[in-house]
């Protein structure tokens, strides 16, 4: 078996745009040559319309940092997302986003990472016993496990109640039909295919989600004054959504309209559980390809419980997770191999250059934390698995000076800059909570019949699921020994919002 885990090999060269067209429509990736891993920046044009890869940080940063007003978001993001978020702060530019931002952040002062906790407990809890019925009956879909505990994770945080059952599996259908025709459609309009009929044709299958979404903020709009509209409209704590409808822009007192809210909380849900499944699907599939880094993971799991009173039968607290410093760096490794959104698209509003390279105005710049993260000069051995890349300050770890320098300057899985997720926290903190009770509980092993298929289209998932295998752990097993241990990353460090 290869020591490198699986992905999709860029194909050979071709200056032949429209045969990458026809590869893109089954999946983004089929854009790609081998040669765009090992140039700073790319340029082409097609059909009159100028289209860079961006790959070297220095301009990366321009793009997203330093001169971000003149690379908004290109009209192609929105009008892929539109049928499904509408004008949610996702994919609008200028004013229009400054306002939906002062208003989200707002929101999310109510949703700091220690108020939701209890929400991620609750979620990850139910999969567990999910994952327990399923370990007699053979391999189980981690893809699809990791989409029901990131979903339901969302909506507990979102509108106080869980997401389980048909109403859960109508709704996942959805997206996934969604998924696959944005994929299409967005290489259809490079073809210039009209815009109208294009959406009209994504609108059919986002039209069933925002159809949910708008029934149950219809119900919390009408609900009694201070209280949710649970199944038992039973009073619960303030939750996003509650914060989104209590929200005030400082600079002018107006809130969200009734569809702006619809917006939100769809790209909220698209954002909240769509990356997250991605991330921790493939996530689950190394720890099972990789033994040695699943035993290291609950050896670190095992050394916090063991410190507490009452472990280990305890739940992983809120203040363990801050410990959990190579648990962090697992997860960060899966999301430089397997980012979940595997494109950004910016328009260039000047002439300018991006790494010595001419950018004209209008032009389509693609910056790819897929090719960035797995980019020739950006990386030693730049296809493999190793965590300790993000163990920066760990004397004894195989990281070069190197790694550290890019794990710092070509790491982009949630974009830089202002228009950064700023639920990147709140991904990071619901990650560690599902690896690390999924470890503490479970020994996950391959499906030797299995191998993932990845396609890229709004987010990367894999077409036909990530099979592994569970075998029961003993929570009482002997401790391990003491797992090395490093300061904890920034986000741990500052907990203050997702």
């Amino acid at each position: 078996m290869s020591d490198e885990p699986i992905y999709p090999h860029p194909e050979p060269y071709t200056p032949n745009f429209l045969r990458r067209i026809r590869r893109g429509l089954y999946s983004w990736f089929g854009l790609l040559n081998e040669w765009d891993f090992r140039i700073p920046v790319g340029a082409l044009r097609f059909m009159g319309l100028n289209l860079l890869l961006v790959n070297e940080p220095t301009a990366v940063r321009q793009v997203m940092v330093s001169a971000v007003e003149d690379f908004p978001k290109h009209p192609y993001t929105l009008w892929i997302l539109e049928p499904l978020i509408g004008r949610a702060i996702f994919s609008v530019n200028g004013a229009e986003w400054a306002q939906q931002r002062r208003l989200v952040d707002q929101a999310f002062q109510v949703a700091q990472l220690q108020r939701v906790y209890p929400q991620m407990e609750g979620a990850v809890a139910a999969s567990l016993v999910r994952l327990e019925a399923q370990v007699d009956e053979g391999p189980i879909d981690a893809d699809a496990e990791m989409t029901l505990v990131t979903a339901d994770v969302i909506v507990r945080t979102i509108l106080s109640r869980p997401l389980e059952g048909e109403e859960a599996e109508a709704i996942f259908a959805a997206f996934a039909r969604y998924q696959k025709r944005a994929g299409r459609a967005l290489m259809l309009r490079f073809l210039r295919l009209p815009r109208q009929r294009l959406q009209a044709y994504l609108a059919t299958h986002a039209t069933p989600i925002r159809a949910w979404i708008a029934a149950a903020i219809d119900r919390r709009l009408t609900a009694p004054a201070g209280q949710n509209a649970t199944p038992n409209d039973t009073p619960s704590p303030t939750d996003l959504l509650d914060a989104l409808i209590a929200a005030r822009d400082p600079d002018t007192g107006e809130g969200f309209s009734r569809d702006g809210l619809v917006d939100q909380v769809c790209f909220l849900f698209l954002a909240g559980h769509e990356t997250s499944a991605s991330a921790l699907g493939m996530a689950v599939y190394l720890l099972g390809r990789f033994p040695e880094v699943q035993q290291r993971l609950r050896a670190e799991v095992l050394q916090v419980l063991g410190s507490r009173a009452g472990a280990p039968d305890r739940p992983l607290g809120f203040e363990d997770l801050r410990q959990l410093s190579y648990g962090a760096a697992v997860f960060n490794e899966t999301l430089r191999l397997y980012p979940p959104v595997s494109f950004f698209i910016r328009e260039s509003q000047v002439d300018t250059e991006l790494a010595g390279s001419r950018c004209p105005m209008r032009a389509l710049v693609t910056l790819s934390p897929w090719v960035i993260q797995r980019h020739d000069q950006h990386w030693s051995e730049p296809n493999a698995f190793r965590p300790e890349r993000f163990l920066t300050d760990t004397p004894g770890e195989a990281n070069s000076p190197d790694d550290r320098r890019w794990a710092r300057d070509a790491f982009l899985p949630y974009g830089l800059g202002p228009r950064k997720c700023p639920g990147a926290a709140f991904a990071q903190q619901e990650a560690l909570l599902v690896l690390a009770e999924l470890v503490r509980r479970f020994e996950v092993l391959p499906d030797p019949e299995h191998e993932p298929e990845l396609v890229a289209r709004l987010t990367l998932r894999s077409r036909n699921g990530i099979r592994v295998r569970l075998v029961r752990r003993s929570l009482r097993s002997e401790l391990a020994p003491e797992a090395p241990r490093v300061d904890a990353p920034e986000w741990q460090q500052n907990p203050v919002q997702p």
